[in-house]
């Protein structure tokens, strides 16, 4: 019975230590994604070129954020305006040949999804909305954290493009379009808000982006003043 009794306990305590294992694990992944997904990119100064070359940027709207699947009320709510704004604007930046960059965000460590799986690789999350108009020569880039720029293809397609001033459309203002934001300028981007077409998870914390993007020397532009010629 005694022998029985200590098989017992180490059963117990090796699936106690293995639980308290597991959350430590746990918890250094979610400390170290946490650390990444806020930071943000320093990158290399672009080269003064001679000529005014635009780019619309896209910022994650997305089943998971603003979609059937988004856990995020005060998204849906205000998703049908955002996208139809951004839709408007996409077909004019079209129009004028200029390059539209479609953002969204992707998750795939495994023990980050066990806690949140809203934007898993392969899940409906991740896909763009689908109500948001993808045009043949948009560009799509897949981020992993708040900053566009950090380890995806944005650097790389823009300067190839040539491009030096940037228009940023999207949610939300206070994380992935402030960070993005933070990260072009430090690459001396000249880069532009579209206040109607910007979201965050409240009234009052959009305009308090607003007043702080003023305050960075970002152009705060209404849909009716964009300059759509090249």
């Amino acid at each position: 019975m005694t022998k029985k009794k200590g098989f017992i306990k180490k059963i117990v305590l090796g699936v106690i230590g293995s639980i308290i294992l597991f959350i430590i694990v746990l918890f250094v992944n979610f400390k170290i994604f946490e650390k990444n997904f806020s930071s943000v990119s320093q990158g290399q100064p672009i080269e003064n070129y001679s000529e005014r070359k635009v780019a619309l940027l896209v910022v994650d709207i997305q089943e998971g954020t603003t979609g059937d699947v988004s856990r995020n009320s005060y998204y849906r709510k205000h998703s049908e305006e955002l996208i139809e704004k951004i839709n408007y604007i996409s077909d004019n930046f079209e129009n004028k040949n200029s390059l539209i960059i479609y953002i969204r965000s992707e998750i795939s460590n495994p023990l980050i999804n066990l806690l949140d799986n809203s934007y898993a690789k392969g899940s409906l999350g991740a896909k763009f909305d689908k109500r948001l108009k993808l045009f043949d020569s948009g560009l799509k880039v897949v981020k992993i954290g708040n900053d566009s720029f950090l380890d995806t293809e944005l650097d790389h397609i823009l300067i190839s493009n040539k491009i030096n001033e940037l228009f940023i459309v999207g949610l939300d203002a206070a994380y992935c379009i402030n960070i993005t934001s933070e990260a072009a300028q430090n690459r001396h981007y000249y880069v532009s808000i579209i206040e109607e077409a910007i979201l965050s998870e409240s009234k009052a914390m959009k305009d308090s982006m607003i007043m702080d993007f003023r305050n960075r020397e970002i152009g705060i532009l209404s849909i009716d003043s964009i300059d759509f010629v090249e």
